[in-house]
């Protein structure tokens, strides 16, 4: 089997209303697929998350001559060699985020070609069910993502998850309207998005005591690890993080330092499927659940779900229950979701299809 071509599909999704987070807010939901096609008619599906307009550029000019010829099978050394060919190495960024998306549709290529679901590949079935947490309640008025938390509860889910940060009052407000709509059993994430400098993420951890955030997500720069780790050293509750990093190489500078509880590499961004299963072996030596971040479409779901059903330290998925996603759309098989969990997808490859109607329905031209 040969890699005939590699074509990168860009779907876009309106909003009805914008989502807004600590230092950003977009108005539609953008989904960059990478589709793989062979000489044996079996084509893979994957996904990267970051500019599309870049990881197409790294995609047709950089990545694409690489593979191209090539058994898709040798997913491990087409790896190696997307990220070491260039002259001048590119260790993070855009260059893995599309080869991330590469590295996924071979695996669903794979696991077609074999005709087994992708996490059998991968390690076999730890878990035949994912535990969920409701993602994500966008900065709104508090009585608006109060009523929303109190819904998702309702839904059946333990946890919950609110991105604030744009305001120290207004997180405040948000934070109180949201643990007295969930009540005092449902674990309740922060997810700041990077937004605060080291004095005021250490100051609004302690007013966020009071609530008892399940974990503080993102509240500095990734690239503060040692605000991180003086950061985890003073709070109460876990920090998580993970999901600007990239590659096994940076996650372990997290690991040794000691500047995360729960980590969160995205398969989309962080290397692939198999780069994030190093990344969550890693975690496990240092005794550091893996909870892969997702939030895009139901091709990263379903890569989600094909790692974390292989992976003994793997827990907590991050699910789109906004209602705003490419989600069922694009998958083989509806999930089932019950009380909070989800379960894994059974069929060939990764159990997604990019049919042609929805391209026709959301697909948009780039250049």
């Amino acid at each position: 089997m040969k890699i005939t071509d590699v074509e990168v599909i860009v779907l876009s999704k309106p909003l009805s209303r914008p989502f807004v987070t600590s230092r950003a807010q977009f108005d539609r939901r953008t989904a960059t697929l990478i589709q793989v096609s062979t000489d044996e008619g079996i084509t893979g599906l994957g996904e990267s998350v970051g500019n599309p307009f870049s990881i197409k550029g790294v995609v047709e000019k950089q990545l694409k001559e690489i593979i191209l010829g090539r058994n898709p099978l040798d997913v491990e050394k087409l790896w190696q060699e997307m990220y070491s060919k260039a002259l001048y190495w590119d260790l993070k960024g855009v260059l893995v985020v599309a080869m991330s998306g590469i590295e996924m549709a071979l695996w669903d290529i794979q696991g077609k070609a074999f005709h087994v679901p992708v996490y059998r590949l991968i390690g076999g079935e730890y878990r035949n069910k994912i535990r969920a947490y409701a993602s994500d309640l966008f900065w709104e008025d508090p009585e608006v993502m109060a009523e929303k938390a109190g819904q998702y509860v309702r839904d059946g889910y333990s946890i919950v998850k609110t991105h604030i940060g744009r305001d120290p009052q207004g997180d405040i407000q948000r934070a109180r309207a949201i643990r007295k709509a969930i009540g005092d059993d449902i674990g309740f994430m922060i997810d700041i998005n990077c937004g605060y400098d080291r004095p005021t993420a250490l100051a609004m951890a302690q007013r966020f005591i009071k609530f008892n955030p399940f974990w503080y997500e993102e509240p500095l720069a990734p690239y503060d690890i040692e605000g991180y780790v003086d950061l985890r050293a003073r709070v109460p509750f876990p920090i998580a993080m993970g999901e600007n990093e990239f590659t096994k190489y940076a996650f372990k500078d997290l690991f040794v330092k000691g500047a995360v509880d729960y980590v969160m590499p995205d398969i989309a961004r962080a290397g692939g499927i198999l780069e994030t299963k190093k990344i969550c072996s890693l975690a496990e030596a240092f005794n550091v659940t893996c909870s892969p971040h997702n939030y895009s479409s139901g091709v990263l779901l379903a890569a989600t779900l094909h790692v974390m059903a292989s992976t003994p330290n793997a827990d907590l998925l991050e699910y789109d229950v906004t209602g705003t996603a490419i989600y069922e759309e694009l998958l083989n098989e509806p999930l089932e979701v019950k009380a909070g969990f989800v379960s894994i997808p059974q069929g060939p490859g990764l159990g997604v299809t990019l049919t042609e109607e929805i391209k026709k329905k959301y697909q948009v031209k780039i250049e």
